[in-house]
């Protein structure tokens, strides 16, 4: 498969976490196909794009959001690119530490085998939380998610951003092995919204 279309489908997979986490933050719902595909790519153990995301109608909020980032600048999209930047960086510690690796890696086999909720199930969000917040959590310097003081304080819309920064923990890892770069963010935008526009979804 083409490389730049892997490459954007898993770009948009991180936007669309970090849209998520916004959407989240500042109005304390999100958009509920999205949210699913973004956390079942948690326990879906591929690095094929195709085979994580089903179609790009999974990616649509991504897709949208890669339109933005890379179109005219705007405002609405600081918070979502600066919280993908900062997953960027926090995967790369990650990969430094195998300890912590391994046990984000052993806990998700453990949720994805206890197949007892959906993913997005309050019970599984509560898990995925818990995870980030002992693993990546911990990391310096943390991310730090700005939104409504009414949603960031609610139990459960915590639990679901934390989830879903996992998340986007995951689609770094997927962009990068498709060959996924920082620079290229910055010379392959042309490219990477030519083929965005040529896109159904």
């Amino acid at each position: 498969m083409n490389k730049l279309r892997e490459q954007t489908l898993a770009l948009a997979s991180l936007l669309q976490t970090t849209t998520l986490v916004d959407q989240l933050a500042s109005t304390g719902t999100c958009d509920s196909q999205s949210n699913e595909a973004s956390l079942q790519s948690i326990v879906t153990n591929s690095t094929n794009v195709e085979e994580v995301f089903g179609s790009p109608k999974d990616l649509s909020t991504g897709l949208n959001a890669l339109k933005v980032a890379f179109g005219k600048k705007s405002k609405s999209m600081q918070n979502i690119v600066f919280y993908a930047l900062a997953l960027i960086n926090l995967e790369k510690k990650l990969m430094k530490d195998q300890n912590l690796l391994t046990k984000i890696t052993n806990e998700i086999s453990k949720i994805k085998d206890q197949d007892f909720f959906e993913i997005s199930h309050s019970n599984s969000l509560a898990r995925l939380a818990e995870l980030y917040k002992t693993t990546l959590g911990e990391l310096n310097p943390r991310i730090m998610v700005s939104g409504e003081q009414i949603y960031l304080s609610n139990r459960h819309t915590a639990n679901h951003i934390r989830a879903l920064l996992l998340a986007g923990i995951r689609a770094v890892s997927l962009w990068k092995s498709q060959g996924g770069r920082t620079w290229q963010l910055l010379l392959n935008k042309k490219k990477t919204l030519k083929f965005v526009d040529s896109m159904n979804f």
